[in-house]
């Protein structure tokens, strides 16, 4: 049994303003594309993208799911929804709720790099650089933080806990 912590991680206004400054270096690059990772990164994808946006940007979903019902990743990725975009010869920023291991966002950029893409760049909430076990970083990151189960803010336990505009540590009851 998990309960939220007893203050958020950061907090609607620490998020919002970090989103002011993020979007101030990612607009320079004008990307003719967002990809964003469903479903944790929903929320994050819309803030960043009602401040950064051109318009002729495009956004596009993709599903990538390793969690399931558990705080710990099942290894396996199941990624749905490229086959649905054209990004052949476009500037796309894909955008994902948290670098974790690092594997989803491997794999994703493989994948993106496979369809054609002119150039892109990454970009993620949440980064726990401890916890990577393959060599991927971001091109642009949020919040760096520390190997805690996190949610609120598009982030999930069990698809419980993604309205909250804070972000909070689950911690066990």
């Amino acid at each position: 049994m998990y309960k939220l912590s007893e203050v958020p991680l950061l907090s609607a206004k620490q998020i919002d303003e970090r989103l002011e400054t993020l979007a101030a270096e990612i607009k320079p690059y004008d990307f003719d594309c967002v990809v964003s990772v469903l479903t944790g990164a929903f929320t994050f994808t819309a803030d960043l993208c009602r401040r950064i946006a051109t318009p002729k940007m495009r956004v596009a979903f993709i599903r990538a799911a390793s969690y399931g019902a558990s705080t710990e990743s099942s290894g396996t990725l199941k990624v749905s929804g490229l086959d649905k975009i054209d990004i052949r010869g476009k500037k796309v920023l894909l955008i994902d709720d948290i670098l974790d291991s690092g594997r989803t966002m491997f794999e994703l950029t493989k994948k993106l790099a496979d369809l054609g893409a002119k150039e892109f760049k990454t970009c993620v909430l949440l980064n726990k650089e401890s916890r990577h076990e393959v060599d991927m970083h971001a091109n642009f990151v949020g919040f760096n933080i520390e190997n805690q189960f996190v949610v609120g803010y598009g982030l999930d336990y069990a698809d419980d806990y993604r309205t909250l505009p804070d972000i909070w540590t689950l911690v066990e009851a």
